[in-house]
């Protein structure tokens, strides 16, 4: 059974509302199921992508979301920033200046080299899916610097994914829904730039979710406490 280090008598529903205390704990059964879905997600799409095409079914899908209008462009690019390499350190620096529990950090940190090692070094070097812009072709709208070079997965969306599932340890229940969404918008925004194609927005979620989930795991849980009210809404 899970406990934490802090007294049921010690925390109150303020607490709970300050995020001052882990509010959720992840079960095996919960890290089981996680692993396995996103394995089959990123094993599956892999094998969509390995030989570097895209196909049909996915090219509508780049071109819908690439095919929205300019004057979005600001917008997206201010949206897709919890994607950015170091965004996992400052949602950490903002969850300890608010816990004021340095460990709470290290979930956080460790996103950095999972991404880098796993994301970057292993899956894109195995795959080798070029950007749409070669893959598909000229006809779509880079809006980005990313004409080239290797896209699958989406590592802005395996940070935002990472983060966002992260986040969602220390929210009461009705506002955890809102770091999960802003991490698909960081997907779709990838799509809308033409940086991206749909599978590599996918496994790139997958593998933030699998990050997240195994770091909650093995750093957090010890800091759940089962009673705490906001575990409850």
């Amino acid at each position: 059974m899970l406990t934490s280090t802090t007294s049921p008598s010690q925390i109150d529903t303020g607490d709970c509302q300050s995020f001052l205390v882990v509010c959720h704990a992840v079960g095996p059964r919960r890290l089981a199921i996680t692993v396995a879905a996103s394995l089959v997600a990123i094993v599956g799409s892999s094998a969509i992508a390995w030989d570097g095409d895209v196909p049909a079914w996915e090219r509508s899908i780049l071109e819908f979301f690439n095919g929205w209008p300019g004057f979005l462009e600001p917008l997206f690019w201010v949206l897709q920033q919890p994607g950015v390499l170091f965004a996992p350190v400052v949602a950490g620096a903002v969850v300890v200046s608010r816990t004021r529990r340095w460990q709470h950090f290290v979930a956080f940190a460790a996103v950095l080299p999972l991404k880098l090692g796993i994301e970057k070094g292993l899956v894109k070097q195995l795959v080798e899916r070029e950007r749409p812009f070669t893959s598909v072709g000229p006809t779509v709208d880079v809006r980005g610097p990313a004409f080239d070079g290797l896209s699958f997965p989406s590592g802005h969306t395996t940070t935002a994914f990472a983060t966002a599932i992260l986040l969602t340890a220390f929210l009461p229940r009705r506002w955890q829904p809102v770091p999960l969404i802003w991490a698909a918008v960081v997907g779709i925004a990838r799509i809308y730039y033409g940086e991206h194609n749909a599978l590599d927005v996918v496994a790139g979620a997958a593998l933030g979710a699998l990050f997240a989930t195994l770091l909650w795991f093995v750093f957090l849980n010890r800091f759940a406490h089962p009673d705490c009210e906001c575990a409850q809404r």
